[in-house]
């Protein structure tokens, strides 16, 4: 897999993470098929057992936080959210969907710190860390995003998102290719429909494996 083959495809990799990105408002994360829909179903959250029902009136700023996103109106996502997170770190998925929006505005510093803040409640947050990870990975912190990434398939290795862009961070800026099949394959196990980039990855690192196993017998 050649460095220009992802930076070609480096849109799409930046269009999947706030839609996927916009996760559960409280605790839930997304189910294994169900990542891309995890936007509409963030608004809908209705209870967990760690904080009850979701007063009307945040699950109403929430779904327009989506709304705003989904037309990267970052800084109008920012205004609707801050007031939801001041309230307390008992909604982790507006906490990240906000962190997202810092990012989009270059306030890494910001999303860091807030994440930071809501991860230390929510330790098992996946949707949380795979964040932590973006932030690190755009930054250069690549044993950091490294960690994040890990924590994240950790704890829910379910979480199809973790896993594509720990594929990415261990393929095209850690060199480690042999990982990275593992985690590209395992997000092609998880979403739903083929993703056929994706795809084209995987075969290009299996083939690039076979000749250089193919190289290695006929050396020794």
């Amino acid at each position: 897999m050649t460095p220009s083959s992802h930076y070609s495809n480096k849109n799409k990799r930046r269009a999947l993470w706030p839609a996927i990105g916009l996760v559960l408002l409280v605790t839930g994360c997304a189910t294994p098929g169900g990542d891309r829909a995890a936007p509409a179903r963030g608004a809908a959250a209705g209870k967990t057992a760690a904080t009850g029902e979701i007063p009307d009136a945040v699950a109403k700023r929430y779904s327009d936080a989506q709304t705003l996103m989904s037309v990267e109106d970052y800084e109008g996502a920012v205004s609707v959210l801050e007031p939801v997170v001041e309230l307390g770190p008992q909604y982790p998925g507006a906490a990240t969907t906000l962190a997202i929006a810092y990012r989009n505005l270059d306030r890494h510093e910001d999303a860091l710190a807030l994440l930071e803040t809501t991860l230390a409640v929510h330790d098992a947050y996946a949707p949380g860390w795979n964040e932590v990870g973006i932030l690190h990975r755009e930054s250069g912190r690549f044993g950091e995003a490294e960690a994040a990434y890990l924590k994240a398939v950790t704890v829910k290795p379910d979480y199809a998102l973790a896993h594509f862009n720990f594929g990415i961070l261990l393929d095209l800026y850690l060199g480690r290719h042999e990982q990275a099949l593992e985690h590209y394959q395992r997000y092609q196990e998880l979403v739903p429909d083929e993703d056929k980039q994706v795809s084209r990855w995987i075969a290009d690192i299996s083939r690039r494996i076979e000749r250089n196993t193919r190289a290695a017998r006929v050396a020794q």
